[in-house]
């Protein structure tokens, strides 16, 4: 055979072999495309993702109303998205190309260096932040007679920023809590713990998977702020008991990064007996525990720390001081309380967010002897909540300069 033809003979096979495995690609393609189809059709919708921590969008109702408006379209494109088959798998896909090509942050949050996810800071609402510590200032006013402090707890991006990815766009947190701070007013102790926990910067004092401190952050929190409260001699020795290891948080369900598991621990100081017990009174509820072993099976095992948020909590103790303690807090203070829980007589814990009460009856009725509001300060400069519960009548207040 020439040259020629052997040439010619070789171009065909190729364009054999390429036409072969054109269709046998297209064959896998719609095979692929039909099983999916098939598995999505079959597959009962799933109400929960746990991996995002979120209800999932079910089928939509079909209504005249929703096809002329074009909401039914979007509704369902909502419901196939959330529905697809494998979903949490094919996130978990998507983030793992991402990082790969380089990508540091996903929906709000920064993928940091050995495993920890940091969420993105907030823009402060000035206007909000100052509503909010004018009603405090004017609390603790119109409360002299009680002992009044007010402590910011920093968050893991500004306490353990060695984290961050490199050149990460973050806020000067110190800078913002130092402005809170210059709203306080003279009537209230401010205490920031950012010092205190800049301390411990490179130990387990913060999730890696979700953005509230650990129990051992929340003990050196508590050992800076003990002297704040008339606690002169804390305790040092606590039994420390790990109730779960395999717990990831709101971080990972945001960013969908789930390479990291967590540890939760419990603190129990060594020594006290005292014995208390505890009503919700949102559920009417009483235990004599402040640790909800159900949230352990759950998703969101910070849970396991009074089994989340609630209206009001009170805590009676065997402590015979007289000295009763109200919290003003969001859930940074939820693993905070059992810190507390040897030096007052009674505790009681309130969620703005969720309290619709008269404050000044629950005071009276309680017989308070101090007060102490603990935030941490990405939710403070961004929740409102507080004013309107402790001093309603506080008019708005302009934005700081």
């Amino acid at each position: 055979m020439d040259p020629k033809a052997r040439k010619r003979k070789r171009k065909m096979e190729q364009r054999r072999r390429n036409s072969y495995f054109r269709r046998l690609m297209g064959t896998v393609f719609l095979a692929a495309l039909a099983l999916i189809t098939v598995l999505n059709l079959v597959i009962p919708d799933r109400k929960f993702s746990a991996q995002e921590n979120r209800m999932l969008a079910q089928k939509p109702h079909v209504t005249r109303a929703g096809i002329q408006s074009g909401e039914l379209m979007k509704e369902f494109e909502n419901y196939y998205a959330d529905q697809f088959v494998a979903r949490d798998a094919w996130i978990s896909l998507k983030l793992g190309l991402e990082r790969a090509s380089g990508r540091r942050e996903s929906n709000g949050v920064f993928l940091g260096k050995k495993g920890h996810l940091l969420e993105e800071p907030d823009e402060p609402d000035w206007d909000g932040v100052q509503k909010n510590m004018q009603a405090v200032s004017k609390f603790a006013a119109d409360h002299s007679g009680l002992s009044t402090t007010f402590c910011m707890v920093p968050n893991a991006f500004s306490v353990q920023s060695q984290y961050l990815p490199k050149d990460a766009p973050v806020r000067d947190q110190e800078a913002d809590i130092a402005k809170i701070r210059s709203m306080a007013g003279d009537g209230i102790t401010f205490i920031d713990l950012t010092d205190a926990l800049k301390q411990h910067s490179s130990e387990y004092i913060y999730y890696k998977t979700d953005h509230h401190w650990t129990s051992l952050g929340a003990k050196y929190g508590f050992d800076a702020l003990a002297g704040t409260l008339g606690i002169d001699q804390p305790a040092g020795d606590y039994d420390v008991y790990t109730v779960a290891d395999d717990f990831q948080g709101t971080l990972a369900s945001r960013s969908g990064y789930h390479g990291t598991d967590d540890t939760v621990s419990v603190y129990h100081q060594k020594g006290d007996e005292q014995e208390y017990v505890v009503e919700y009174a949102d559920t009417g509820e009483k235990t004599t525990s402040i640790y909800s072993s159900a949230a352990l099976e759950n998703k969101d095992k910070y849970q396991v720390f009074f089994g989340g948020n609630h209206t009001r909590i009170t805590i009676s103790t065997t402590v015979a001081n007289e000295k009763n303690l109200l919290v003003f807090k969001d859930s940074f203070a939820n693993c905070f309380i059992q810190f507390l829980l040897p030096y007052y007589q009674t505790i009681t814990i309130i969620d703005p967010r969720y309290y619709y009460d008269s404050v000044d009856t629950l005071i009276e009725n309680s017989s308070i002897t101090d007060v102490l509001f603990l935030y941490n300060a990405n939710t403070f400069v961004r929740d409102n909540s507080l004013a309107d519960v402790i001093a309603p009548s506080v008019p708005d207040g302009a934005a700081a300069e």
